[in-house]
């Protein structure tokens, strides 16, 4: 896209925008499970955006919609976009395709941008960052710093993407390309952008906010681990955070009649690879890796206290996850 389409007409309010991975449905239909139970006062909105455009993307939405607190619409891709990226394999060019088209078609006065792997465990997460972002008069307001320290080293405090409320007026006062994830100069050095990075830099500081919560579960890299998985050339894949795992737990719990789509060894086959040494998945040794696991089943637990998840669902979590629950000490006997 080279330049923004003529504005609409904006209602105050935000858009929710909600990039999604065409090949792994259940990650919309969750998302749009949690994004379904927060409040609305203030959502004028509702846009999915896949960065590819399956049948199942237009299934999921056309099923959501019958009973949507508010309009909720299929975005795709701009074209050859739609086409080229799958290709490609950027995440970050696909990330910010999603987040431009969805701002191009917004007609709300701020956009908010949810992470398919996020679970917004208050009702209120959204329309209060609205309401944070809209009274302060703020560009853009995130719930986590920029990942990167290269910018607060240079006295900028970059506000993440995941969950970032941004004035779509803000946003088209740049050009769409600025978005996008980009080498580029500041301060006489080069460095690399990530998506809003670039825009957020040349902005004045006191218009950027990050508004941290404690009611957010994040998982990072779940989908661009996915399709590491699936693009390996090797027989052995080591899934040293247990992302993958994650993933053959969700699908297992909320999509499971949609088995066929995915390209995942099954939880009891993942179950029988814990403690091998060789085999198409590695899992981390006992000692090596139970910090990290530990700290995954605590944002596995936290994610599926939510009402998205049926007594039945957290039960067969707990089950299927008992294998490795012994082999890094959380389960004894």
């Amino acid at each position: 896209m080279r330049g923004w389409p003529r504005p609409k007409a904006a209602t105050e309010g935000y858009s929710l925008l909600v990039p999604v991975p065409g090949d792994l449905p259940v990650f919309l239909r969750l998302a749009l499970a949690v994004c379904r139970h927060q409040r609305s006062a203030y959502r004028v909105e509702t846009i999915v955006v896949p960065d590819r455009l399956t049948k199942d993307m237009r299934d999921l939405v056309s099923e959501a919609r019958v009973d949507w607190p508010g309009e909720l619409y299929l975005q795709p891709l701009p074209r050859p976009e739609r086409w080229a990226l799958p290709m490609l394999g950027n995440a970050g060019r696909n990330h910010a395709m999603q987040f431009i088209s969805g701002v191009a078609r917004s007609r709300a006065t701020h956009v908010v941008l949810h992470d398919a792997d996020l679970f917004l465990l208050a009702r209120d997460q959204l329309d209060r960052q609205f309401e944070m972002c809209r009274d302060r008069g703020l560009a853009c307001l995130g719930v986590s710093p920029a990942w990167d320290k290269w910018f607060a080293e240079h006295d900028r405090q970059l506000a993440a993407t995941w969950e970032l409320c941004a004035q779509v007026k803000w946003v088209r006062a740049f050009m769409p390309a600025l978005h996008m994830a980009h080498d580029d100069e500041f301060f006489g050095e080069q460095h690399t952008f990530d998506t809003t990075f670039y825009p957020q830099v040349l902005t004045d500081q006191s218009l950027i906010g990050v508004e941290p919560s404690d009611d957010i579960v994040h998982f990072n890299y779940v989908i661009s681990n996915y399709r590491g998985f699936i693009r390996r050339s090797g027989d052995s894949w080591l899934d040293g955070r247990f992302l993958l795992l994650l993933t053959s737990v969700f699908v297992e719990l909320f999509d499971h009649e949609r088995w066929r789509v995915y390209r995942l060894p099954s939880l009891s086959e993942l179950a029988d690879c814990v403690g091998e040494k060789t085999g198409p998945i590695r899992f981390p040794e006992a000692e090596a890796g139970e910090e990290d696991y530990r700290r995954f089943r605590a944002l596995l637990g936290r994610a599926l206290t939510g009402p998205w998840v049926a007594d039945g669902q957290r039960d067969l979590a707990v089950d299927a996850l008992a294998p490795f629950d012994r082999f890094y000490g959380l389960l004894h006997g």
